[in-house]
């Protein structure tokens, strides 16, 4: 039997409730109140010193892409290079460290800071020969060398994929950039990672997450990613609460045969068809790994103009990809619905994001149940604003975006749109749940950073908040990091606060952000993460 007694700071326990110390024992949270009154019950509780910091429940990420932040973390990130010319030489410098023959992959490149797409030309010049496939900062393009172009087959004949893009140039030629779904054009073609590839980069993010403070994820990712997880589990090392989601369409994948739980044993598929037809749901596994939502696409984003706008992005005739079929959307969801299935649609315009409500709404009369999402959520219609509210629909937002993106939304979308981006007020004050995450690796998993966009709607370098109504409390921030979030995953009654029953789950901040000013926040540190009552990272705790 282990127990811990954690004082000596602020215990945030939930919304408008603090404590002066909470009692763990066997990985469940016991008591919080008092110090003197719970260390007269502590008995041989192990003491640790809070030193004045805060601890809250858990940080859960709503969003991420996890195995594909860790690949990310040790593949070349261009995410620095404001001009086309330091991509190169960073992309240089990577190709000639690799073998011959081996692809170069990675990426994070924002064209928005080069003032033009790149293209395959611009990668042959540096790349020697070697086929070479990166991605966008947003993930919602792709740029290909010459050599990659070839072994993916894409060529001036080739056709495009419905709601995707290929980028070509006067004579017809492919420039070398994919839009969306012609992406998976491209990714086919790269050499699979190996089990081995996938188990360290699950353990690398996972223990970069912790050491972030975030003890759960729903990761919204492919089938490997799951198979890494159950390995993982199987193994004892998986020590972060993980919500797996499905993919939509099919792929394969291998897991081992004993992994938990019975459902996901010789899957031999993970997507939407194979989880209906084998009787998985939402929320089944244990818990450290369960069935999430069904994650569809209906539009691209921001950064690469294919979000899809309900009027054209400003200056062009353009309103972004609708990726999937609205009326052919609303049947997959319907039968997702019925299948026990909840779904988490990814919509960032405003036309995505009424064409993904009206998905969802028929099933809030089926099947009330379930916890609907639509992710992102960056543009609204005034009209749908209260909708979230009405269908009791998850708004599963990443604050991040909005301080990382203004720039970028004030100048594709333009004054009269923008008061209606990233609008956390207006959907908290009409009745939304909003669970908040990172959308790592589009940016880092690091909550402290969603925390201070949040309450702050701005970066450290700029003046003045945008649109500072729409700004949110130190409380409303947390909410969205914990109990918010554990409710989209249906675990609120396990965890999201820290009150008696609850499985201790906790973050620790070297202060207590109630105290900072907006400036101050950014220098808090996170101090220690722990799950199931276990530290399982530290900096400074005693």
């Amino acid at each position: 039997m282990s127990a811990t007694l954690f004082h000596g700071g602020r215990i945030h326990v939930r919304s408008g409730n603090s404590a002066e110390a909470l009692l763990q024992r066997d990985g469940r949270v016991i008591a919080v109140g008092k110090a003197a009154d719970l260390a007269r019950d502590a008995g041989t509780a192990e003491r640790v010193d809070l030193r004045g910091g805060l601890m809250t429940p858990g940080w859960f990420d709503a969003h991420v892409h996890f195995m594909w932040w860790g690949f990310q973390m040790a593949e070349i990130d261009l995410r620095a290079c404001r001009t086309l010319d330091e991509a190169l030489a960073v992309i240089g410098k990577r190709s000639r460290e690799l073998k011959p023959g081996e692809w170069l992959t990675g990426g994070r490149f924002d064209k928005n800071n080069w003032g033009r797409w790149p293209t395959a030309a611009d990668l042959d010049r540096v790349t020697e020969g070697r086929p070479a496939l990166l991605r966008s900062r947003d993930g919602h393009a792709r740029w290909l060398n010459t050599a990659a172009l070839r072994a993916a087959r894409i060529e001036r004949d080739t056709p495009v994929p419905e709601g995707g893009a290929i980028l070509r140039d006067a004579s017809g030629e492919p420039t070398g950039v994919l839009h969306e779904r012609a992406n998976e054009l491209a990714d086919r073609a790269v050499p699979a990672a190996t089990e081995a590839d996938c188990d360290a980069a699950v353990l690398r993010a996972q223990q970069e997450a912790f050491a972030r403070g975030v003890t759960g994820v729903e990761s919204l990712e492919q089938a490997s990613s799951y198979a890494a997880f159950g390995r993982a589990r199987e193994r004892g090392t998986l020590a972060t609460r993980v919500v797996m989601g499905i993919p939509h369409r099919s792929l394969t994948w291998s897991i081992p045969t004993t992994a938990t739980p019975p459902q996901m044993r010789d899957v031999g598929r993970f997507d939407f068809d194979a989880a209906a037809e084998r009787g998985m749901r939402t929320g089944d596994g244990d818990e450290w790994l369960q069935i999430g939502h069904v994650k569809f696409f209906s539009d691209g984003a921001l950064g690469s103009q294919t979000a899809a706008l309900e009027e054209p992005y400003e200056g062009t005739a353009d309103r972004g990809i609708v990726t999937f079929d609205p009326l052919e959307l609303r049947a997959d969801v319907a039968r997702a619905a019925a299948a026990g299935l909840a779904v988490a649609i990814h919509a960032i315009g405003d036309r995505a994001v009424r064409v993904a409500l009206d998905a969802i709404a028929p099933t809030r009369v089926t099947s009330p149940g379930l916890r609907q999402r639509l992710e992102h959520v960056q543009l609204v219609r005034e009209e749908d604003l209260g909708r979230f509210g009405a269908l009791g629909v998850i708004a599963s937002m990443q604050p991040i975006h909005c301080t990382s993106d203004r720039d970028l939304a004030d100048r594709y979308w333009g004054a009269r749109r923008t008061p209606r981006a990233y609008p956390w007020r207006t959907l908290l004050d009409r009745g939304a749940v909003l669970a908040f995450g990172s959308d790592a690796p589009v940016e880092p998993i690091d909550p402290l950073l969603g925390i201070h966009a949040a309450l702050t709607r701005r970066r450290p370098s700029d003046k003045e908040a945008w649109f500072p109504k729409q700004r949110l409390t130190l409380d409303e921030a947390l909410h969205g990091y914990t109990a918010a979030a554990a409710y989209a995953t249906g675990r609120e009654r396990e965890w999201g606060t820290l009150e008696p029953g609850m499985r201790c789950d906790a973050t620790v901040v070297d202060r207590d952000l109630a105290t900072l000013r907006e400036d101050e926040l950014l220098e808090a540190k996170v101090r220690a993460t722990i799950t199931e009552g276990v530290v399982r990272f530290a900096d400074g705790l005693k």
